[in-house]
């Protein structure tokens, strides 16, 4: 289990919600706490060898379009001027194409949008702890770079006994169109098929906000991306929350590009090994506490 650097000290649970405690550590501003900035990223030099496999029409242009969902710390999330994306994914792609000369162009959207953004041409790449899938991969390139497991959590004690593998009547809240709901979906289903209670089932448009209704009690757990639900647990201090049982169904994240430009993609697992190679990607990972989910090399669509 990786633990993750912090980024500022504690808020007080009493002056603010959960979510905008949440989103302030992740920005590492307000509260007049004092503050530890995120890591700062490696330099990287260009490799012209690796520059050479860009699409000329991107080259050309020298920066490529990243659709991200910018609230899910501390993969990706707004720094305090509400502008800056920042996290551990964002680093790793930084560096990815700073090795192919390309500067990176961040565009927070809603995540469901993002695959949508890259099919139509509206960004060149997505990148946002996309898990990959089957399906996804029928709708876009997907090229692995990092692997993470899902996590659930609850309030200190588990107080209402949640148990992920029997869930049944169970207030569970989880992040919108990610592989939880998905996966939150089938646990209720195979609930009712067995004569159970469904599992009710609160959606929201970020992780943060799902977070909170745990630590309110308004619901009894949460899943998420193990980094996503460690942070939940550092950021929300001591005694608030727990995991309740393990990691589960690993998988790796993956960069989109659109599904006719397997040479962006191509390019790009290039240079991800690149900074594999040279220790670059370690380094981004080791700083931001999330080491377990190393991969020996990048992949486009790789088997799953």
């Amino acid at each position: 289990m990786a633990l993750l650097k912090p980024h500022s000290a504690p808020f007080a649970l009493g002056a603010l919600s959960v979510a905008g405690v949440l989103a302030l550590t992740a920005c590492g501003g307000g509260g007049g706490s004092s503050e530890e900035a995120a890591p700062e990223a490696p330099a990287v030099e260009v490799d012209e060898e690796l520059a050479a496999l860009v699409p000329a029409d991107v080259a050309e242009a020298g920066s490529v379009r990243i659709g991200v969902e910018a609230s899910y710390p501390p993969g990706e999330y707004l720094d305090a001027d509400g502008e800056t994306v920042l996290g551990f994914n964002v680093d790793l792609l930084n560096a990815a194409l700073g090795k192919l000369g390309l500067e990176a162009e961040w565009e927070p959207t809603a995540f469901d949008s993002i695959i949508i953004g890259v099919d139509t041409g509206t960004y060149d790449l997505g990148s946002s702890s996309f898990t990959i899938t089957e399906e996804r991969m029928e709708q876009v390139n997907m090229v692995s770079y990092f692997s993470s497991g899902t996590q659930w959590f609850a309030q200190t004690g588990n107080p209402q006994d949640v148990d992920p593998d029997n869930a049944c009547g169970m207030r569970i809240a989880v992040q919108s169109d990610t592989t939880h709901d998905v996966d939150i979906e089938a646990r209720s289903e195979a609930c009712v098929e067995a004569g159970e209670d469904a599992i009710t089932i609160q959606k929201f448009e970020n992780q943060p906000l799902a977070t909170e209704t745990v630590v309110s009690g308004v619901n009894d757990a949460s899943l998420a991306d193990m980094p996503t639900s460690a942070y939940a647990l550092e950021q929300t201090g001591e005694g608030v929350l727990e995991f309740i049982g393990e990691q589960y169904d690993a998988a790796p994240y993956g960069i989109l590009a659109h599904k006719e430009n397997e040479e962006l993609a191509e390019a790009v697992a290039a240079a991800f090994d690149a900074i594999i190679e040279d220790g670059t990607y370690t380094e981004i990972l080791g700083e931001w506490g999330v080491e377990a989910g190393v991969l020996e090399s990048a992949e486009v669509n790789p088997e799953l």
